[in-house]
């Protein structure tokens, strides 16, 4: 018995310790500043109001914003389904549509939780680094300064971005997985405590 509770405990230990590195490259992983920093000058570089970056999660199998102009980490999130984010993260293609006032869709709700009026988007895919799986998007939103709608400069300038930030995307769709790991480990310890305890 002395044995078995040995036994348990070293487990117990190398677990905590497994869940604690998980938690610290949790913490770290993204660059939050450099997502902020194109967020706040790509609306100025396509001459429109907002920018949006997503991160799709496999295991709910939706897509939430990261970080936006005008929008918290996570306040908004959209179906895979039925979005336009969705079908880009789907499809890996670029989509671009210059008449949403038109159409009903996402964007309808997602205007009427922010108080925002979308017009017009362009969304191009993020790809993993190693994997080359979809992990995200990027979308800009309602063309001003004349411009029309978003068209072909627009949609090469965007997929450039996409590839100078997927390592960090990438990251954050990872940290999601890390995420879910540590809190299994965290079941899993308390598990072994509550039967140690009862053991003993």
């Amino acid at each position: 018995m002395a044995d078995e509770r040995t036994t348990i405990q070293q487990t117990i230990e190398k677990l905590k310790e497994k869940q604690e590195q998980i938690d610290s490259a949790w913490r770290k992983t993204g660059n939050r500043p450099l997502l902020d920093f194109f967020v706040d000058i790509m609306p100025k570089a396509l001459h429109c109001e907002r920018c949006s970056i997503f991160i799709l999660d496999p295991q709910k199998d939706n897509v939430w914003v990261e970080c936006g102009t005008g929008v918290a980490e996570m306040e908004i999130t959209v179906p895979k389904q039925g979005s336009m984010v969705g079908e880009v993260i789907a499809t890996g293609r670029t989509i671009i549509r210059n008449n949403l006032e038109d159409m009903s869709g996402a964007h309808g709700w997602v205007d009427s939780i922010t108080g925002f009026r979308t017009r017009n988007a362009i969304c191009v895919p993020i790809f993993g680094v190693n994997s080359q799986q979809v992990v995200g998007a990027i979308q800009m939103l309602n063309t001003r300064d004349g411009k029309r709608g978003f068209g072909d400069e627009d949609k090469a300038m965007l997929e450039r971005l996409g590839v100078q930030i997927e390592m960090n995307i990438e990251n954050l769709f990872l940290k999601q997985e890390w995420a879910r790991i540590s809190q299994e480990l965290s079941r899993r310890i308390k598990k072994l405590e509550s039967d140690l305890k009862k053991a003993g």
